[in-house]
């Protein structure tokens, strides 16, 4: 892959090309509808950008499309204009694969399984890179390039990824939307986020060694229904949390009862 074009400028788009450039995999060229971004990932990565989707180089190798879900397919099929024989990936996770068929012969995923941000330095070594091709030789390819700037490659399959996605949704968005309540309740009465630290921490460690329903505690778990009362109560003033704690008590409940 000697000729990369990253598409996109957001925070996979940086994460991911900066560690195919410290691994040896150069990226040659970024374009996104942004210019100000592109440029400012272009400078970082040595590489050229631009603004246009049809300035993307025709010789390109790779096409590396980290952008939002919901436009993948529409820039590809412009991108497969101009460097038709590329291979063409996407990052995400919950886009099927199939959905570059139309605009590219040469296509598949390259789906790192991790919540990235740019102020933190992700540890490669520890993140699941999930890849699928539509042909054995760029599979192959795939698998190469992520041992390479990770040490967890696997060949997922666009059923198997959906479902990977969902499950990454409950462990990652909806339990830091939950830590975002758990901070607002504490907020109201004066009290620190750091409290719950310990607890958070031990709380992951203890899933992360054993089956999180093993490990599973709480009035619910016990069907202690006055304190579950008592916390509905108290949150009387915030109906939305109210229904967040009402069905993830059910939900447990019905779980631990069957």
């Amino acid at each position: 892959m000697t000729r990369i074009a990253l598409v996109g400028s957001g925070k996979v788009a940086w994460q991911l090309g900066k560690r195919l450039t410290d691994k040896g995999f150069a990226v040659s060229q970024v374009l996104s509808r942004t210019a100000e971004h592109a440029r400012s990932l272009a400078e970082a990565l040595h590489a050229t950008w631009s603004d246009q989707w049809s300035d993307i180089l025709p010789d390109t190798d790779w096409i590396l499309i980290a952008i939002r879900d919901d436009v993948i397919g529409v820039v590809a099929e412009e991108l497969s204009h101009h460097a038709p024989g590329a291979l063409a990936t996407h990052t995400s996770g919950a886009t099927p694969g199939t959905v570059l068929a139309p605009f590219f012969k040469r296509n598949g995923v390259f789906y790192p399984l991790q919540t990235f941000s740019q102020e933190r330095r992700p540890n490669w070594s520890e993140i699941p890179i999930c890849v699928d091709a539509s042909t054995k030789q760029d599979l192959d390819v795939m698998l190469h390039i992520a041992d390479k700037i990770g040490q967890k490659a696997y060949i997922i399959d666009d059923t198997q990824r959906a479902q990977l996605h969902v499950a990454a949704v409950f462990a990652n968005n909806f339990s830091n939307h939950c830590f975002v309540i758990a901070e607002k309740i504490l907020e109201e009465k004066g009290l620190s986020f750091e409290l719950l630290h310990p607890l958070m921490q031990e709380t992951l460690a203890k899933a992360l060694e054993q089956s999180p329903f093993a490990m599973q505690t709480g009035p619910a778990l016990r069907g202690d229904q006055d304190t579950m009362q008592r916390h509905l109560q108290l949150l009387e003033q915030h109906p939305d949390w109210q229904q967040v704690y009402r069905l993830i008590s059910e939900s447990i409940e019905k779980e631990h009862s069957s």
